[in-house]
């Protein structure tokens, strides 16, 4: 159970290295509107990824808010341990991203085809996105074959 608490303690650190990292970033981008002003074309990117970098504090803190109780409380300890240790979760979190792989590679290979018809930069856009999936894919595989 201590390697399960030291476990914690270490995603703590990994959250908080990400909320640093998400503050800096929202701070850039502010920097960047002020001197550079906002632009018809840049506005609508800056946004989302404030959003995207304002979405990682949350999620970071919600993690964080959790792991404290439980390092705190041992019961709630053991119930966290025993959620991310079970056997039976963990095989279904790995069919689960199987299916989803297999059905995201086929829902980009559709699109690839169809937007080909309508238009060739599109196309393009998808048939780079699906070659980058199936690149991590190749790479995690190949990763884990060897670790294991």
């Amino acid at each position: 159970m201590e390697e399960f608490r030291k476990k914690i303690q270490k995603n703590n650190r990994t959250y908080r290295l990400f909320i640093v990292i998400s503050i800096l970033s929202i701070i850039g981008i502010i920097a960047f509107r002020i001197i550079y002003g906002r632009t018809k074309e840049g506005s609508g990117p800056q946004s989302g990824i404030t959003g995207f970098f304002a979405a990682m504090i949350a999620v970071s803190l919600m993690h964080i808010k959790r792991n404290k109780k439980a390092l705190n409380d041992e019961k709630l300890l053991k119930e966290l341990y025993i959620r991310n240790t079970d056997e039976r979760s963990n095989q279904i979190f790995k069919e689960a991203g199987k299916t989803s792989f297999i059905i995201t590679i086929g829902g980009l290979a559709v699109a690839t085809i169809l937007s080909g018809y309508f238009s060739y930069v599109v196309s393009c856009t998808l048939s780079a996105c699906m070659g980058f999936t199936m690149l991590v894919y190749l790479g995690v595989t190949l990763y884990y074959r060897k670790k294991m």
